[in-house]
């Protein structure tokens, strides 16, 4: 029975040969880590895994990395990014030029001319208003193309994207004109100026396509003159705008005219809302941008 005993004993202590041991040994868990344990074995159990052992072969989550680009590396993408639109801009002058030659002419004569611009308002007719507005279209690309050079130039920042900026700009000048010409239908709707505001609508679109045509060498001259010429282009630029619109004011008075001695308050008012008022917005929006 001793005997047994002894036999029993050891056998109890001795390591069992079909046991599985673990290649890898275990770590030490750290007492602070919180383990739920349930004797369910349909129970999810919710472990807090450390550092230790979130090393472990099977169990490292590697973190997403967000690639911070390089103040080169914005450089070659804007500039990239230019060639393309300015590339984009020139094939659809070429076809609109290719398409619309004559009319283009006209449009130009008309510009200089008071009465050749009468006349060719005269014989607008439903075939060329598609004509007119893709030449109009033109004039929203490149005041668009213009308007991002500028915005860029002086440090007014629209958005990181450029294709998103270039976007903003081509819709703000167009969601401009295309409001003040609404408002100039609806003066003339409510008011008996309809044949003068048509008139006036008209002086607009081919100043404003003309102004398209101008803005051509300006936006290739600006994108890639050297830095002591791109001030001289964008500011020259401006000028020219300003004494195009300027032009365009005193077309619009002489269509008017014989409506401003009678009706002084109603001119100054439509001259304060359409004419002035959008263009201090426009400004305010622009120095707060490039304050911000």
């Amino acid at each position: 029975m001793l005997f047994l005993g002894v036999v029993t004993s050891s056998g109890q202590n001795a390591a069992n040969p079909f046991e599985l041991q673990p290649r890898i040994p275990e770590e030490p868990v750290d007492s602070t880590e919180a383990v739920a344990v349930s004797k369910n074995p349909f129970d999810i159990v919710s472990v807090k895994l450390s550092d230790q052992s979130a090393r472990r072969p099977g169990l490292y989550f590697p973190k997403s990395k967000v690639k911070v680009m390089t103040a080169k590396e914005k450089e070659t993408n804007y500039r990239r990014f230019l060639f393309v639109a300015i590339l984009s801009m020139f094939i659809i002058l070429t076809l609109i030029v290719t398409i619309f030659r004559i009319l283009i002419e006209k449009i130009w004569k008309a510009f200089l001319n008071d009465n050749l611009l009468n006349q060719l308002h005269r014989e607008q007719s439903s075939g060329l208003a598609v004509a007119y507005l893709m030449l109009y279209l033109l004039f929203f690309i490149n005041g668009g193309l213009f308007a991002f050079l500028a915005t860029r130039f002086f440090g007014v920042s629209i958005s990181s994207a450029n294709l998103y900026s270039l976007l903003l700009c081509m819709g703000g000048i167009a969601g401009f004109f295309i409001m003040k010409h609404f408002v100039l239908w609806l003066l003339g709707f409510v008011f008996p100026v309809g044949k003068e505001v048509d008139a006036y609508q008209f002086t607009i679109m081919v100043f404003n396509i003309v102004l398209g045509l101008f803005l051509v060498p300006v936006v290739l001259f600006a994108a890639y003159a050297p830095p002591n010429l791109t001030s001289i282009a964008i500011w020259g630029a401006i000028g020219l705008l300003g004494l195009t619109y300027l032009f365009l004011a005193l077309r619009g008075l002489f269509i008017g005219n014989r409506f401003i001695a009678g009706n002084k308050f109603h001119f100054l008012l439509y001259l304060c809302t359409v004419e002035i008022a959008p263009l201090l917005l426009i400004y305010k929006l622009a120095v707060t941008q490039g304050i911000n």
